[in-house]
């Protein structure tokens, strides 16, 4: 029979695109043939990483589209709204969690372009970007590494994030993972969790 261990969560993790801004890579697939919007998502995994720069993902990804490059970015900004009511969940709950931020993108200035200035490191405790390490989610390795940045245990620590691999990939570490769907949905799931003690045998 195994040990019976009160988990207690400390930190929660969230995404930055489609949870605390909006994301536009789907609209943008949708509209590519199977073959294009493989190598359009090739593209962007690329930049993630910092293997290409965003500069010249963003030519590429236009060129696919059939559009400039501009229109590209100009679509990009016009979906990647701040989510104001997360904002709001996220000030009260740094009162009693760790806040992290765990993204896969080029670079923090991508993020913080759509932001009010301040408000990133206002808001969480630690940010962690995939282009500065060269390893995107679900890679495990980006997760272990948002929980030490953060001091807490893989398993002390919520992940939000809108796609379900990458929520499957907090979990194979340990981390529990709530997937974004609706803000009144994933903070409603989020509260559960942190209302419960989490057991495991």
């Amino acid at each position: 029979m195994g040990r019976i261990i009160a988990v207690k969560i400390k930190a929660v993790i969230f995404d930055c695109f489609g949870v605390l801004l909006g994301n536009t890579l789907q609209q943008w697939t949708a509209r590519l043939s199977e073959e294009d919007a493989q190598n359009f998502l090739s593209l962007t995994y690329a930049a993630d990483k910092g293997i290409v720069s965003e500069e010249e993902a963003t030519v590429e990804r236009a060129k696919l589209l059939g559009i400039s490059p501009q229109q590209l970015l100009d679509g990009f900004a016009a979906g990647e709204v701040l989510n104001t009511e997360l904002v709001s969940y996220i000030r009260e709950l740094k009162k009693t969690y760790k806040v992290g931020l765990l993204s896969n993108i080029n670079s923090r200035e991508r993020i913080e372009v759509r932001l009010p200035d301040g408000l990133l490191d206002e808001l969480f405790d630690e940010i962690v970007i995939s282009g500065d390490l060269g390893v995107i989610k679900p890679d495990a390795a980006i997760y272990q590494y948002a929980a030490a940045k953060l001091d807490v245990a893989p398993e002390g620590c919520v992940m939000i994030d809108d796609v379900e691999r990458f929520c499957e990939g907090a979990r194979t570490v340990g981390m529990q993972a709530v997937q974004f769907k609706t803000t009144q949905q994933a903070l409603a799931d989020l509260n559960t969790i942190l209302d419960e003690t989490t057991v495991t045998v």
